[in-house]
């Protein structure tokens, strides 16, 4: 039994898949399979049950081998982060991937974390919820920052998440609107009003619900630009559906030019926003450093 042999079982259990699982090792399917094989051989039980049509499943015994062979993978990952903990000067890299519209709370953590690791360099890309979560099941990226809901159809086997902070969708007027003297607003109140989306999981997903309970409303423009969409609706051109979480960090809704209002009267539709990372993988010390100082900057918000 070696180190390589654990990595294949794993990634082909995570991956359901030999073939795939040989293309994201960079191995030939055949190496695998006969590496795979002679574990078997060495262990005298089945790991998996392999047919064309179904892939490779674990066995009930390969399940429970499994279970150790991802423990072990994860002390590797803590000798191997021991080991460059003596190492100080050395220059590690910290990458997240983020659901748009996070990069103030990212960047205020790091400003406190940068005290405490010098030597750690910061990668961050803006990506949809569903590739951030793909880029943590592939091990693409340590952490991610997304905004969830259970009301959502998304697949987050292999993923742990943590909820940060429970937010839920308001409106958004400009302050010059008839609108912002409102302490709450009902659907029916704003079907007359021209509506500017931000292009994200969570708006589309909300928006298709809303139209479809009630009626369309006019749409000014979708984009991924939040300064675009900001300006909109402090021009009074535009209101606009958001979590509050994300809003509230943006400077014409923290100087009143842009004004928050409950939307009521509708069915609940909760959102998180919560830290994700692969379920199966140790996190470094400097990561789960960040990660502290990521909730205290939560806690402050």
């Amino acid at each position: 039994m070696n180190i390589e042999q654990l990595l294949y079982i794993v990634e082909v259990a995570k991956r359901g898949s030999l073939s795939i699982a040989a293309q994201n090792l960079h191995v030939t399917q055949s190496g695998i399979s006969q590496s795979i094989t002679s574990l078997e051989k060495e262990l005298k039980l089945k790991i998996f049950k392999r047919s064309r049509g179904h892939g490779a499943v674990p066995t009930d015994e390969g399940k429970i081998i499994l279970k150790h062979a991802y423990e072990v993978l994860r002390k590797l990952e803590e000798i191997k982060e021991t080991a460059n903990s003596f190492i100080p000067t050395e220059v590690k890299e910290l990458t997240i991937s983020s659901s748009p519209g996070l990069m103030t709370l990212l960047v205020k953590a790091l400003a406190a974390f940068r005290y405490d690791a010098p030597h750690v360099n910061m990668k961050v890309a803006e990506k949809t919820v569903t590739t951030v979560i793909e880029d943590i099941r592939q091990h693409k990226t340590d952490i991610g920052l997304i905004s969830y809901s259970t009301n959502w159809n998304i697949n987050m086997e292999g993923i742990a998440f943590e909820a940060l902070f429970e937010g839920k969708p308001k409106v958004y007027v400009s302050k010059h609107s008839p609108l912002a003297f409102l302490e709450t607003i009902t659907p029916h109140q704003i079907l007359d009003q021209t509506l500017v989306i931000y292009n994200s999981e969570f708006m589309q997903g909300f928006v298709q619900d809303f139209f479809h309970k009630y009626q369309p409303l006019n749409i000014l423009f979708t984009s991924n630009n939040m300064d675009g969409v900001l300006q909109a609706i402090t021009e009074s051109l535009a209101i606009a559906f958001a979590p509050d979480f994300i809003m509230k960090n943006y400077q014409p809704v923290m100087n009143g030019d842009i004004i928050p209002i409950d939307l009521v009267n509708h069915e609940p539709f909760n959102i998180s926003l919560g830290l994700i990372r692969s379920a199966d993988k140790h996190l470094p010390a400097f990561v789960t450093k960040y990660i502290h100082y990521l909730k205290s900057e939560m806690i402050k918000s």
